[in-house]
């Protein structure tokens, strides 16, 4: 008697599993358009454009469009560029020195209230963008920039090199065919190195670029760390202005302080 309760039991807990696992997976939250599902959150399918909306009533579907991840383009339609032209003051910015700051976002996320970050293909992805501007940008669009743990398990499938954007004089626009991960991410090797979240002490090594050693011919800059000065942000996978190997799924600096804008760092967002 005694072994049969146990056969039941057992039998009752099975039927118990079978009957809840589906049902939680039924429940995880469809991504929208712009972005897809990597564990458990929703990462970008293209590098951040970014976009100056002044607050209009004439504007404010321009904005949903973004918050939503509806923004015409991804699957047809104008696209933002197109309907921005026809928008009243609608700037697209991160394309040169400064452009973010001229309208009031400064370099430390201050007045950044009217700036937008948009994930959609085929256009310039924002470079010359400093990490509170790439925050800023993120929140008003009700996103954030990803971890490097979740940059990481996005970026895995990527090709490491060609075809995608290593040795250019500038970034292609987003969505580079044949530069995507194994969730469907386009653009995490090369175009554009990518803030992530995460802070960590400057990296002041003389012989960086280091090296991953066996396991990767990536760019690692990543030990050494400055006694003094700002702190850095990490920043992901190269870009096109690094060449050859040094851009990868792997590459990594900790070298560039939260308040620089270079002309190689952009980033994505993440829900």
């Amino acid at each position: 008697m005694r072994s049969i309760r146990l056969v039941v039991s057992f039998a009752a807990v099975m039927a118990c599993m079978v009957s809840v696992v589906p049902k939680a997976a039924a429940q995880l939250p469809t991504c929208p358009q712009d972005s897809v599902r990597s564990g458990p959150v929703c990462i970008d399918k293209w590098e951040a454009s970014v976009w100056y909306i002044p607050p209009t009533p004439a504007n404010v579907y321009l904005v949903t469009w973004i918050r939503t991840g509806n923004v015409p383009g991804l699957k047809g339609g104008a696209g933002l560029a197109s309907h921005a032209a026809a928008s009243k003051g609608v700037v697209q910015l991160g394309l040169s020195i400064g452009d973010l700051i001229a309208r009031g976002c400064e370099a430390g996320g201050s007045g950044c209230k009217d700036v937008y970050a948009a994930s959609i293909p085929g256009v310039t992805p924002a470079s010359f963008v400093s990490w509170f501007q790439a925050v800023a940008a993120a929140r008003n669009s009700l996103k954030r920039l990803p971890t490097n743990q979740e940059w990481q398990m996005a970026a895995f499938g990527t090709p490491d090199g060609l075809p995608c954007a290593v040795t250019l004089p500038g970034p292609r626009p987003t969505g580079t065919v044949g530069c995507v991960s194994d969730v469907g991410v386009f653009d995490m090797v090369g175009n554009l190195w990518e803030w992530v979240a995460e802070w960590a002490p400057r990296t002041h090594d003389p012989n960086c670029p280091g090296s991953w050693g066996d396991f990767s011919d990536n760019l690692q800059c990543f030990v050494g760390a400055a006694s003094s000065g700002p702190p850095a942000a990490l920043i992901r996978g190269g870009s096109v202005f690094d060449g050859g190997p040094l851009a990868g799924p792997y590459a990594v600096s900790g070298f560039n302080p939260v308040q620089a804008a270079g002309t190689n760092i952009g980033f994505r967002a993440a829900r």
